[in-house]
């Protein structure tokens, strides 16, 4: 909602920097352009000219500022909803910009703004999320990204399949290597995927994965997630227990000698047994790993998935 002429009036009276930049003596359209883009990136803003803040008191000069807004407009890419108009104070008449926030990333040559903490215009990062799940959670995973949609610096990315890259496992883990966040979504399904733990394991052998991975341990408060078709029986990871975790590490030893047995009655060609040769690769790298895996859920006591999505994942979007 824009503010109004009293709004703006308030502001210079009260000496308000909230969502506002004052400007003097001059600006460029690009500076002015990029201050739009900031203020429909974030909760919207108010551009107030002919007002010189020295970081203590605004004062008044009265100073005829003209902008171009056909102009400005045109150096930004993206839908905004600005106001522009002028107050009288003093006999001066002061030209004013509210910006509305805007339902898309506004950007100025291909680059999104903001405003931070500190008031200072800055380029708006955005952030590549990864979403590490295992399919049948697909609707818990479905509203995180509903949810992570709300942050403008954010794109997430899911269901990368390892074949789509000639088999290649390192140009697959590069794929996930490039974002800036991981998300796990930690189910016992998610333990007992083979793609799952594969990709989490692998991660764990970079230097500085735990700067981006970030896990979200479902537990049975978090069951009304799931649309009642998709719920199925023990969803809830089990980690936190010396028998659950002994029975994750069974469940894997198992696993590693029914492929292997498999493939020793099968009998077949090498050529044949390509994805099959891929499986067991993946398995084996992972089986030295999954109790490493285990014991940092347990060290790291990950959300779970309730408390997240009430507080619209902000801990995720905090932490970067």
């Amino acid at each position: 909602m824009f503010r109004t002429i009293e709004d703006i009036k308030n502001k210079i009276s009260e000496n308000d920097r909230k969502n506002t930049t004052y400007i003097h003596p001059i600006a460029s359209d690009e500076e002015i352009a990029k201050l739009i883009s900031a203020y429909s990136n974030s909760d919207g803003g108010d551009i107030i000219f002919g007002i010189r803040d020295d970081a203590k008191r605004l004062e008044l000069k009265k100073f005829p500022f003209k902008v171009d807004l056909e102009r400005i407009q045109d150096l930004i890419e993206g839908s905004i909803n600005i106001k522009s108009g002028y107050l009288t104070i003093e006999d001066a008449s002061i030209l004013f910009i509210s910006v509305n926030k805007s339902d898309e990333l506004v950007k100025v040559n291909k680059v999104p703004y903001r405003i931070n903490g500190n008031g200072a215009l800055e380029e708006l990062k955005v952030q590549k999320v990864f979403i590490s799940y295992a399919h049948k959670d697909s609707d818990l995973v479905n509203l995180i990204e509903e949810k992570i949609s709300l942050y403008k610096n954010l794109e997430t990315t899911r269901d990368i399949n390892v074949t789509q890259y000639r088999d290649s496992l390192s140009e697959f883990m590069q794929t996930i290597r490039n974002h800036d966040v991981i998300i796990a979504l930690v189910t016992s399904a998610y333990i007992k995927s083979l793609n799952c733990m594969y990709e989490i394991t692998q991660l764990m052998k970079d230097i500085d994965y735990q700067k981006k991975l970030f896990f979200i341990v479902v537990n049975s408060d978090d069951y009304k997630f799931y649309k009642e078709e998709n719920r199925y029986e023990n969803y809830q990871a089990n980690i936190y227990s010396v028998e659950s975790r002994l029975a994750y590490l069974s469940y894997w030893s198992d696993e590693q000698t029914r492929l292997e047995q498999s493939i020793k009655e099968a009998n077949l060609r090498p050529a044949m047994m390509a994805n099959i040769a891929l499986d067991l690769r993946k398995l084996e790298s992972i089986l030295p790993a999954i109790d490493d895996f285990i014991a940092l859920l347990n060290d790291r006591v990950g959300r779970n998935f309730k408390e997240m999505y009430e507080t619209d994942f902000k801990d995720i979007v905090m932490r970067n």
